[in-house]
Formats: C-alpha cells, structure tokens, sequence
C-alpha cells in the first residue's frame, strides 16, 4: 500500500500512482516556459568512465524542459579536461551545457579570492562543485529552477528529475525547495550515515536539547544526506553551502532558516536508487579508523556542519553539560536503533551486516565523543562557501568571471 503520511510541518509527496513520463514532462515543458530548469551535476572525472554517467546523460539527453546542463568537476588533468569537453559533446549534443572545472587553474584562483574576500574556507570536492555550479547559473542570469543531482546513480531514470523540479516548477505548487528521498537497499540496506548517524543524533540532541524548531525540522526528512534537490534560483542566491560532505545537512539547516513556511517540501523519487557506495574508514593494513577517507571522514564532516549551524541555535556555550553527554546519548540510541534494522534485516531477507554495522556505531560514537570535545572548547569548525548574494556585495566585480567560467 502506498505511504500517504504527512508530517504537519513538512509538505511531502509520494509516489503514490505510476504516471505516464510523456505526460508529466509535457507539463514541465509547458510551466516552464516561464520558469526554465537548468541542471547542476557534481562530477568527478574518474565517473566520466564508469557506467553510471554515461547512462544518466543518455536518459538526460531526451528532458526537453531542461534548458541547461552544468557539470561541474573536479580531479582532473589539463588533459582529462580536453577528453571531458569530447565526452559530453558527444553525448548532450543539442542541449546547451558547460563544464566546470574546479580544481582548474581558472577556477582554483577564483576560490581562493572568494577565501580571501569572505573569510570562508573551500575544499575540492562535492559541496564546492555544486556551489560552483549555482554561482555560474545565477552569474549568468539564470532565473527559474535550479536542479542538483548526482553522478553515480546507477539505475538512474528520467522520472526521477521530472518528480524533483515540478514542485518548484508548477505554480500551483509554487514550492522554494524540493528535496529528494528513496529507499537505499539492494542485497542488503545501506544509507549507513544517515541511519547509524544522523537519525540517533538528531533524536539525542532532541532529548538533552528539547525539541527546538529546528530540530522538529530536521528529523522529519525521511533522507536528509540525499543528493537530490531542486530550488527557486532566487531562492538558492540567499544560501551559503558547505564544501565538503557537511553539504546536504547544512543545506536543510539554512533552508529552515531561510524559506518561508510550507514552502519546502520532501519527494518520493520512487524505488530503490543504487548509488557509489563509500567503504568504511578503517585502514586496510594497520586497521586503524582512518578519519580522511570513507564513511568516517563524510561522518566527520557532517557532524562538524551539524553542530557548527546548532552551536548558536542550541546555546552549546551555556549548554556544555548537556553537550558532553551526547555522546552517550547518541551511542545508546544508535544501538537501539540497530536492533530495528537487524528486525528489518530479518523481516525483509537481506544479507546480515549487524556485525559490520555495530562496529560502524562504536567508530561514530568515538568520532562524536572527538568532536563534541572540540565543541565544548570552541565553536566546531565547518567548512563553508557563502551566498551569491553576499557575494555580489563582497565582490561585484567577480559577477562576470564566474559567468565566464566554464567550457562546452
């Protein structure tokens, strides 16, 4: 039976009926007109050659109400870049697109001056792409939908993109911010950082913390680390976003902040998406946690965002009592909480993985006792990339150099 529940503060909408793609992206083409998609992907070369990509371009190539694609890449060579350009021409031919690349030296100078200007601090990776990707749209007068999704989604469908913009697009809907959520189980369940970590966090903080607004609001996102969104671009131009993987959790934070009431929402894109799944963090020959790669450096880095956007929220200066018995709370609540999914293991047929993910908690509960420490003393660092509308006032005169910044 379809899932119709409706948190009262998080407008919600679910896949409840299969509708034909033909008809759905002919009212897209149609609302529009007045309000144009263009698309941000946050790419590394190294995806160029595996065989999500490319099967995404290809379903991509036939969204007609997308009037603009940007790829915005990074870690990639002067000559990985030429091979990028052939890549997509070949590929989204007759669909206008640009390609960005970050770690350029065209692109890597203009971070480091918006560094220098803002006090802000970015690193190559995921989150400085798609903020890349937004500056470069609203630069060169993008006003409409602005639609971000990943690159590695392996059984990708074009009815995914049509079901993210139209909330935002239509305007009966009329909605700032859509984000995406679906399920992540193959053989076995994965979304490990935001069932071990970010649901037993948000629900500790909620018991030593209260149930702030905030809070309440966070916890009602069925998939808050999603990849997937879709905002007004006008919208979008008032957010900072974070560069690393604090991403996704700091993005909904500012939303909160941000958008006007039931003006965001959260879509179901529909079955089980299966995307580049990260190992765990521990190194192969000493066994160590290693807090760099994996799941244990995006864990890392979403908790410092978390906790950095809460330090001001939540009063963890005049709060330190509570703050140091997070992680307690965290690590109790996590464990009760793996004894649910192991029920759902059981109750589903999956592959056990309750070992690996009880040794996962134990890795987490050690990184949050780390950051928490560091919290108590100062506020917790965060890496972060500032609006474009802050921007335009720091710096006006980089308005046409992020407009002139990319390559097709």
């Amino acid at each position: 039976m379809p899932d119709f529940h409706q948190p009262i503060l998080l407008p919600t909408l679910h896949h409840l009926a299969d509708t034909k793609l033909e008809e759905r992206e002919a009212l897209l083409e149609c609302v529009t007109k007045k309000k144009p998609v263009a698309l941000v992907i946050p790419a590394l070369f190294s995806e160029l050659e595996g065989r999500a990509f490319p099967r995404m371009l290809g379903q991509l190539a036939g969204a007609r109400y997308v009037k603009r694609v940007v790829i915005s890449m990074n870690g990639m060579s002067a000559a990985q870049h030429q091979r990028a350009q052939r890549f997509f021409k070949s590929r989204l031919d007759g669909m206008e697109h640009t390609i960005l690349w970050n770690d350029g030296p065209q692109l890597d100078a203009l971070h480091l001056e918006v560094d220098a200007l803002t006090g802000c601090q970015h690193t190559h990776g995921k989150g400085a792409n798609v903020w890349m990707g937004i500056a470069h749209l609203l630069a060169s007068g993008h006003r409409g939908v602005i639609a971000c999704h990943d690159s590695d989604i392996v059984n990708y469908e074009r009815e995914m993109l049509w079901r993210l913009c139209l909330p935002v697009a239509h305007p009966e809907m009329n909605y700032v911010f859509a984000k995406s959520y679906y399920g992540r189980v193959r053989e076995r369940m994965y979304g490990r950082v935001t069932r071990l970590l970010v649901f037993p966090m948000l629900q500790a903080l909620r018991e030593l913390f209260g149930f702030t607004p905030l809070l309440s609001f966070l916890a009602m996102f069925r998939y808050p680390l999603s990849g997937e969104f879709a905002a007004d671009a006008g919208f979008l131009s008032k957010m900072g976003v974070s560069s690393d993987w604090g991403l996704e959790i700091r993005m909904l934070c500012d939303v909160f902040r941000v958008a006007p009431s039931q003006r965001v929402c959260q879509v179901d894109l529909g079955g089980n998406y299966e995307h580049k799944h990260q190992h765990i963090g521990v190194d192969p020959i000493t066994g160590r946690e290693d807090a760099k790669s994996g799941l244990m450096r995006m864990a890392r880095e979403v908790t410092r965002a978390l906790l950095s956007r809460l330090w001001d929220e939540l009063g963890f200066a005049a709060e330190s009592d509570k703050l140091r018995r997070l992680p307690d709370a965290y690590r109790q609540t996590a464990r009760a909480l793996l004894k649910r999914y192991t029920h759902e293991t059981l109750f589903n047929n999956l592959k056990d993985v309750s070992a690996e993910e009880g040794l996962l908690v134990e890795m987490f509960s050690r990184m949050v006792r780390e950051a928490v420490t560091e919290g108590r003393k100062t506020k917790p660092s965060a890496t972060w990339l500032p609006p474009w509308n802050d921007l335009k006032r720091y710096a006006p005169n980089l308005v046409k150099r992020f407009a002139n910044a990319g390559t097709n």
